[in-house]
C-alpha cells in the first residue's frame, strides 16, 4: 500500500499538479494619526485580514462598512488586534474605525473584483471632485484641531436634531449609536453654524447616544462631543 501511494504521489509530480496553496494572512496597522497603513487591501478567496493596533492610546475598533458583510471589533484604547473570518466571495468589502470614520477607512477586495468607487465628495482627505482649485491645507502645515462649539442635542420625533458651531471649514459628522453600536449617520460641510437632522427608519424607541466630530481638510479631528437622548 505504501508502494503504491509513493507511485501515486510521484505520478502526480511528473504531471505538473500543484498542491493546493494555503491561504494567506495580511496585516493593517491603525495608528492615532487617525489612519490605516493600507487603504487598499487586495487578498484572495480563503484569505483573512488581521487588523492591529500595535503603539495607538486612542480609542480605536475596526468594524464593517458595506451591506456585504458584518463585523465589528470591541472599542478600547489601546484597542486589541482583531482577525476576520476567511473572504470566500469575491468582491469589495469596506471598514472603517468606529471613532473616525472618515479617516480610518478602507476597502478588501477579494479576488478580480473591480476597484472600489471613490468615496463620495467631503471623505477625501483633499479636496479634488471637481476641476475648480480652492483653498487647500495639507497636514504638513496645518495640525490645528477644528473646535466644535455650542453643541446641542434635541430629540424631535422619529430621531434627533443638532446644532452646533465649528470653529473652520470641515466636515461634520453625526452618529446615532444604540448599544454601542451605529445605526444612524448623517454629515454637514462648512464653518460656523451648523444645524443637522437625523432621522427615519431605524430609530425604534430607546435610548441612544449621539456622537459629533469635524474633520478638517488637512485630516486634523476635533474631540468628539456626545450626549445622550431618549425616543418615545
Amino acid at each position: 500500500m505504501r508502494g503504491r501511494i509513493a507511485l501515486a504521489l510521484g505520478s502526480a509530480a511528473a504531471l505538473g499538479i500543484a498542491a493546493p496553496a494555503s491561504a494567506a494572512t495580511v496585516e493593517v496597522k491603525g495608528n492615532d494619526a487617525l489612519t490605516w497603513d493600507k487603504q487598499e487591501v487586495r487578498v484572495a478567496a480563503g484569505d483573512t485580514v488581521t487588523w492591529t493596533f500595535a503603539g495607538t492610546v486612542q480609542a480605536h475598533n475596526v468594524q464593517s462598512d458595506s451591506p456585504n458583510w458584518t463585523m465589528q471589533s470591541p472599542l478600547g484604547a489601546p484597542a486589541v488586534p482583531w482577525t476576520s473570518e476567511p473572504f470566500a466571495t469575491p468582491g469589495t468589502y469596506r471598514f472603517i474605525c468606529q471613532v473616525h470614520p472618515d479617516t480610518m477607512w478602507g476597502n478588501v477586495i477579494v479576488g478580480d473584483a473591480p476597484p472600489p468607487p471613490p468615496p463620495p465628495p467631503g471623505q477625501q482627505p483633499f479636496p479634488n471632485d471637481s476641476p475648480d482649485v480652492g483653498d487647500v491645507e495639507t497636514g504638513a502645515f496645518d495640525a490645528t484641531r477644528p473646535r466644535l462649539r455650542d453643541v446641542r442635542v434635541r430629540r424631535r420625533a422619529g430621531g434627533a436634531r443638532v446644532s452646533l458651531r465649528v470653529s473652520e471649514r470641515a466636515r461634520v459628522t453625526v452618529r446615532v449609536l444604540r448599544k454601542g453600536r451605529t445605526v444612524k449617520t448623517k454629515h454637514a460641510s462648512g464653518a460656523g453654524r451648523l444645524r443637522l437632522t437625523v432621522a427615519g427608519k431605524g430609530l425604534r424607541a430607546g435610548r441612544y447616544r449621539v456622537v459629533v466630530r469635524a474633520v478638517d481638510l488637512a485630516g486634523n479631528a476635533s474631540s468628539a462631543r456626545s450626549a445622550r437622548i431618549t425616543l418615545r
